[in-house]
């Protein structure tokens, strides 16, 4: 650019104290990558200003690309501010940094990132004195200057995430406002104080019009920058100069992470739509695309398979409103990812833990009504990155720990349904064989545990895992209890009384093993067999229904996609399966996303089930009343 009116203006220092080349707004970031502090920053940003007047989700664009340093305005004056600097704090903390961007802005190009987002208000407002609170002068100029107004940028010190990730310390804005048809550029760098041509000036620079003295002056149009193309909408475009992630993110795939971690939530309500654009990559992140770029991160998966929880809890808490929580119960993750919670932009603000929860499982928690929206907001830090009470001395406290006890409850309600309560009794294994059931079950089709002529409950009778390690017992929840009484073994020889055990067993007839027409047909026919050794498999015993069946549920997880049909066997003494034993089962009904379908039956099989892998399935067996066993999977 040779438009010799505008260039960086440095205030000059006068009795201002120093300022060194470490900007204390950006500390706030700088203890996390700056590849996510910058996802965070901008998609907050960019989700708190959605357009008056648009449809469809706000759109973001990452792009990264080469540009010529002569393509940056003013970057003649600045690289004499950016010399001066690098010379005059040696034996500073902070002082390489200085060096490094006075010796990047002598090379002949530089990584450039470009931000831009789409159906949003843009940077409305003037950037003259008189309009301190204007959109355009918080983001450009603004710092912990906060407004009332429930969105979480309002601090105004998201703009110190630009200059921190630029190895030139200086970021550009170019923007049309919603309300306007013409564009603006302003741009911002944050050195250190210095010494340049007798005069002592202060670490920040403002790109304006170097012709007018007591007021700033922006570039209007805004001229194209580098090879990125002019905007033409509404909205704001981020160009941050040296890119310090560019070479360990090349393909911005980090970037697409980082946007999934903290704005999932968003992007699967469809409120949200992300792309990248680098060398040798393209990719857009929306709802379609979502669950392929996380299937291969197990803790992303996590949290969005909780997303996709039918049937969320639901509370009303006071002062934030109606709140609801996802929860993904899955036995197979290796350790609890707790409880992200959430408000408006749906953003990923808090994470709650709850140690007497001891599934595993993952939960988002989404507080997204307009009252607690603005309560919350009031009780985040400058990074957003919690709730913290003390900020309302008068109800936080009361606020967070209602919030902390509706996720609580809720988890061990859903709990309690899919899986039962698993229980460790201290000493008990004084009283068991050496070798468990369970270790001999390894990669087999295993068999579960429990008493078929047992009361109802929703604790968990057995555990099937085909091919996975076995795990450790978890222990109870403080305070749960259980009375154990301890049978001995009768010893020959011994004084006491003999007595005839209970006889066990229903009145059902066991067919004989021939028995039944023979089968004809040829192979090829009929559906495929899951074998339970492809197969995670719990069942329990649930209260009778309304009709007075007796209920047994069935938990299965598949190894890998799977269809066919499942036959399921019944139990006998020790855990054998029964091979000729036909269950009573009068119906078996399939829990999924969208509702309950009634599965086929045929003797002991279930037809035609569809499994995915790694997603849970709960299927209900209905049988007579007081009708219970103990189930297995051939």
């Amino acid at each position: 650019m040779k438009d010799e009116d505008y260039g960086f203006h440095f205030e000059k220092q006068g009795l201002s104290g120093e300022e060194g080349p470490i900007d204390p707004l950006q500390q706030f970031f700088e203890g996390s990558h700056a590849d996510h502090s910058v996802v965070r920053e901008t998609g907050q940003n960019s989700k708190d200003n959605p357009g008056k007047h648009s449809s469809g989700p706000v759109r973001m664009v990452f792009e990264l690309a080469v540009m010529n340093m002569e393509d940056i305005p003013g970057i003649e004056g600045l690289t004499k501010h950016l010399e001066a600097v690098a010379e005059q704090t040696a034996g500073q903390e902070g002082h390489d940094r200085m060096v490094k961007a006075a010796a990047l802005a002598k090379e002949e190009t530089l990584q450039v990132l470009r931000i831009s987002d789409y159906n949003t208000t843009g940077l409305v407002g003037s950037e003259s004195l008189d309009s301190k609170g204007s959109p355009l002068s918080r983001l450009t100029r603004g710092k912990g200057g906060s407004i009332d107004d429930g969105r979480g940028g309002s601090f105004g010190i998201g703009s110190a995430v630009g200059p921190m990730a630029s190895d030139l310390c200086t970021v550009i804005y170019t923007s049309i406002p919603e309300d306007t048809s013409e564009s603006v550029l302003a741009a911002y760098t944050r050195l250190a104080t210095h010494r340049l041509d007798g005069e002592s000036y202060r670490a920040e620079g403002y790109f304006t019009n170097l012709g007018i003295h007591n007021d700033f002056k922006y570039l209007r149009p805004a001229p194209k920058i580098g090879p990125f193309p002019l905007r033409s909408e509404a909205g704001t475009d981020t160009y941050i100069l040296g890119y310090r992630m560019a070479e360990i993110d090349p393909e911005l795939e980090r970037v697409r992470d980082a946007m999934i971690d903290n704005f999932m939530a968003a992007i699967n309500a469809g409120e949200l739509v992300v792309e990248g654009i680098a060398p040798g990559n393209h990719w857009t992140l929306d709802a379609e695309t979502l669950p392929g770029f996380t299937k291969g991160r197990q803790e992303a998966h996590a949290f969005y398979q909780a997303l996709q929880d039918p049937n969320p809890a639901e509370a009303v808490i006071n002062h934030v409103g109606k709140v609801k929580l996802y929860i993904n119960i899955d036995d197979s993750l290796e350790k609890k990812l707790h409880t992200i919670t959430t408000r408006a932009p749906l953003m990923k603000i808090d994470l709650f833990k709850h140690t007497s929860v001891t599934a595993k499982y993952a939960a988002v928690l989404i507080c997204d009504s307009p009252e607690g929206n603005k309560y919350l907001r009031q009780l985040e830090p400058p990074q957003h990155h919690e709730w913290d009470p003390a900020r309302d001395p008068l109800n936080g406290e009361k606020v967070i720990s209602e919030l902390k006890v509706f996720v609580r409850e809720s988890l061990k309600e859903r709990i309690g349904t899919e899986i039962g309560d698993e229980v460790k009794i201290e000493g008990l294994s004084r009283f068991l064989p050496a070798s468990s059931h369970a270790d001999a079950a390894i990669g087999e089709p295993a068999v579960p545990f429990g008493n078929p002529e047992s009361d109802a409950n929703t604790s968990e009778s057995s555990t099937v895992t085909g091919n996975s390690e076995p795990e450790e017992p978890t222990p109870a929840p403080p305070g749960k209890k259980i009375r154990v009484k301890v049978r001995r073994p009768a010893i020959s020889g011994g004084n006491s009384e003999t007595e005839e055990g209970k006889q066990r067993g229903g009145k059902k007839k066991r067919r004989g093993d021939n028995t039944g027409l023979p089968g004809s047909g040829e192979e090829g026919e009929g559906a495929s067999r899951i074998r339970g050794r492809d197969l995670s498999f719990r069942s329990w015993s649930a209260p009778v229904d309304s009709e007075g069946h007796s209920v047994t549920v069935l938990s299965i997880t598949a190894n890998s996609d799977e269809s066919g049909d499942l036959e399921l066997q019944g139990l006998g003494a020790g855990g054998d399966p029964e091979q000729s034993y036909m269950l009573p089962i009068t119906r078996a009904v399939i829990h999924l996303p969208d509702g309950e379908n009634i599965i086929k039956c045929s003797g002991n099989t279930l037809k035609n089930l569809t499994l995915t892998a790694g997603q849970k399935t709960r299927i209900d067996i209905y049988m007579p009343a007081g009708e219970r066993y103990r189930l297995g999977v051939a």
